[in-house]
């Protein structure tokens, strides 16, 4: 079984944990819980920003029963790996919000949960949207 975390990883391990962010998750986690957090109309919030970035072509989308804004899309270029990964995350941050998570779910798909929460924007109520990215060739 290999132990590297990475390429170039002597160590094995780690400096510490990461519970400092999770007053922050479970913050957004108790946001995510709330019914009517989900924005409507993506195709009007978040579509036109997404069809801006360069380098991506949208070749659909679609908003889904579970609240998923599912979009797929093609890169210019074909990507793999870590340049894949860094490319949806840069495709995705032009609709982030205060809070942002991206988490690949599986080859080519990503899942993101991007959101305001009490607080974050004066003058907003807190919501949020989820998205869908299925990369294709």
């Amino acid at each position: 079984m290999e132990q590297r975390r990475w390429d170039i990883d002597e160590r094995f391990t780690g400096v510490g944990d990461a519970a400092a962010m999770l007053p922050a998750v479970h913050r957004l986690e108790e946001m995510m819980r709330g019914d009517g957090w989900v924005a409507e109309e993506p195709e009007a919030h978040l579509l036109p920003h997404l069809r801006r970035v360069p380098g991506w072509e949208i070749l659909g989308e679609r908003l889904l029963d579970d609240g998923f804004y599912e979009v797929r899309a093609r890169p210019e270029k074909r990507l793999e790996g870590i340049h894949e990964q860094r490319a949806v995350i840069r495709f995705l941050s032009v609709i982030a919000e205060p809070a942002f998570l991206v988490r690949q779910t599986g080859g080519n798909v990503y899942e993101c949960v991007t959101g305001v929460m009490p607080g974050d924007s004066p003058g907003y109520k807190s919501h949020g949207h989820l998205v869908r990215v299925i990369v294709t060739d």
